[in-house]
């Protein structure tokens, strides 16, 4: 019996050691070698290179509304567009290269949550790989910056996480899957509003005096090949209110149906 417990013990402590030195070994990946490894991943920098505009094409559900039409357009070399037609409005968020803006406008009360979606707008790391227009693609001397910040669990999967600044003061966290390097999560980090927040449209009740505090991501899932790339079909984006009204802070998620490449975007939907 002792020696079949001594057996055991050891087979553990030997699972525990490989287990460990695997972890070590994912550990010494550094920034670069993840970006590398995902953008092989994903194609390579040569197929992704065939394509100087896209669409993607699908869905989006909010609150307890049905599901609506949405589109996300970017051209080469910085322009995004992405257009939710929900029931009482449609919702614009757009880059057009030189400035980010959304449309309708936000009430003033919440100008940091506005300022917060044109910054993440305009630093080419908005909608992850949805987007053509994607930092992770730009030459060396663009002046963007990746730190290797260990390893997080991202709904119950390993990821390699990776910090990113941008000149201009811009900075986000990403997350890679640790098995597919796919780029699953974008943190955006924090935008807070402490005063009295007003009404969006007549449907939508303001919540007084609250403090709204949200920490901006956005996730995206179900990679599938699409003209020799993988590209996800599904994702979710952090919003506040006034876009959604069951919540101060809350989620809307999008499900695409299909992308079309090197087709042409009508200039209008980037302004």
């Amino acid at each position: 019996m002792k020696a079949i417990f001594t057996f055991h013990l050891i087979l553990t402590l030997l699972v525990l050691s490989a287990s460990s030195l695997l972890s070590a070994d994912k550990q010494t990946l550094t920034a670069a070698e993840i970006i590398s490894k995902h953008l092989q991943a994903v194609g390579g920098k040569g197929a992704l290179a065939k394509f100087h505009s896209r669409i993607a094409i699908g869905t989006v559900k909010k609150d307890d509304e049905p599901e609506t039409k949405m589109a996300i357009m970017s051209e080469l070399p910085n322009r995004v567009s992405a257009i939710f037609v929900f029931s009482k409005y449609d919702w614009q968020l757009t880059y057009d290269g030189t400035k980010a803006f959304i449309r309708p406008l936000l009430p003033r009360d919440f100008s940091p949550i506005q300022d917060k979606y044109q910054e993440m707008l305009a630093s080419g790391l908005m909608f992850n790989s949805i987007s053509l227009y994607n930092a992770l693609l730009e030459d060396e001397g663009s002046g963007t910056k990746f730190e290797a910040k260990g390893m997080k669990t991202i709904k119950g999967r390993p990821t390699y996480v990776v910090d990113i600044k941008r000149p201009r003061g811009r900075s986000a966290r990403l997350y890679f899957d640790a098995e597919t390097f796919m780029w699953v999560r974008t943190d955006y980090g924090r935008a807070q509003v402490s005063k009295p927040m007003g009404q969006f449209t007549n449907d939508i009740v303001p919540h007084g005096e609250d403090e709204l505090s949200v920490d901006f991501y956005f996730e995206t899932s179900d990679f599938r090949d699409v003209d020799g790339v993988k590209l996800p079909f599904r994702y979710e984006q952090s919003v506040t209110s006034p876009i959604i009204k069951q919540k101060k802070v809350g989620t809307i998620s999008g499900t695409i149906t299909e992308y079309r490449h090197n087709v042409p975007i009508d200039p209008k939907m980037f302004e």
